[in-house]
């Protein structure tokens, strides 16, 4: 009755914007209000857009511009609808740098990560909820460990490359890791064992949890490139990188084709530290696919620079090329270090806010 009420009000006032345009704007946010709480979300999203926080005549505070264009994107990723969510949560990221408040920074960064997920950006996504779960003191325990896990559930979706094993190492060296229910799969990842293919799918509840538009909501609006990294999903759909051929039937959920590429692309990387070489049809009872499938899989991450081996095309076999071990140690130090002054910088930016943008930091 009252959202009736607000809609034919808000129709009859429309004609004089100009006259009553704080009236109106009070109007529009009281009635997506309501119409966010009986879940009519599309609608409450439509209502918002229309307050004219940018072409109207009134002045209107970061605050407030920042809090309604996030509920816009908070609809919108609810409605699984990652294309007019972007849209707006750019909108916002042109204003979050002149914001001060720490929970409108928080809803900022965790819509992103959201909007990361849906782009299949699993990588980027990753990172930022890990941010998440360690940058702001005054959550919940059981928000920083949600953060935590989607975080981690990211990082395992991830493409195989350099930077997910920087994420892999982040949170395989955070001890709040252990209690989660994907910890165990963390560590063979992390440790470069093989696994197997039902290791993944044994997470299903907890991806139909944080990604069920993988699940029933079928592809995503958008497509993200391939980058130099492999870290998007994308590659999922590319032929023998093991992911879906063109020909795939419809019905094999896009979570199907995620779980096969991040378990073939990783079992071939920990092969590669198993073996000097080895035959392609050896490689494939490996992987659990054919000769054909492991050439092409392997072939696609060399070429991006995931995997350094060569491939004899004659002989059918893939060389592998070890990495100098005291260099890695190095290298894994390195990365080890610089997680650490990270977290204390995190640590810092989140007890002292204050004093952190006095210094520029």
């Amino acid at each position: 009755m009252a959202i009736s009420a607000f809609q034919i009000l808000l129709s009859r006032m429309q004609s004089r914007v100009i006259a009553f345009e704080a009236q109106l704007t009070e109007l529009r946010d009281l009635l997506a209000k309501r119409l966010s709480n009986s879940g009519d979300l599309r609608e409450a999203a439509v209502v918002l857009s229309g307050i004219p926080l940018e072409s109207g005549q009134r002045s209107y505070s970061v605050l407030y511009k920042l809090d309604v264009y996030l509920r816009i994107v908070e609809c919108y990723l609810t409605l699984g609808c990652p294309t007019q969510a972007e849209l707006y949560i750019n909108r916002a990221s042109l204003l979050q740098t002149e914001c001060q408040d720490q929970h409108m920074i928080m809803r900022f960064k965790s819509a992103y990560a959201r909007l990361l997920d849906f782009k299949q950006k699993f990588l980027e996504a990753g990172q930022r909820y890990a941010e998440l779960s360690i940058r702001f003191p005054w959550l919940k325990e059981s928000e920083k460990m949600a953060f935590l896990e989607r975080a981690l559930l990211s990082a395992l979706l991830a493409g195989v490359g350099q930077q997910r094993a920087r994420l892999l190492t982040t949170l395989y060296k955070d001890e709040r890791c252990q209690s989660l229910q994907a910890y165990p799969i963390l560590e063979k990842m992390y440790m470069r064992r093989l696994i197997s293919r039902n290791c993944l799918q044994s997470l299903e509840p907890l991806f139909i949890k944080y990604y069920p538009q993988l699940f029933f909501g079928g592809k995503t609006e958008e497509t993200s490139p391939i980058d130099a990294e492999g870290q998007d999903a994308a590659e999922a759909t590319t032929p023998g990188a093991g992911g879906e051929a063109p020909n795939t039937p419809a019905s094999v959920r896009p979570i199907q084709n995620i779980l096969e590429r991040v378990t073939v692309e990783h079992n071939m990387l920990a092969a590669s530290l198993i073996y000097n070489n080895i035959s392609l049809s050896n490689l494939g009872e490996l992987l659990e696919v054919d000769a054909s499938r492991a050439e092409k899989v392997a072939a696609h991450m060399i070429g991006e620079g995931r995997l350094v081996a060569q491939i004899d095309q004659i002989d059918g076999f893939i060389h592998f090329e070890k990495q100098n071990a005291t260099v890695a140690s190095l290298s894994s130090q390195i990365e080890s270090l610089c997680a650490s002054v990270n977290r204390i910088v995190e640590g810092i930016e989140a007890d002292h806010p204050t004093w952190v943008a006095a210094q520029h930091i």
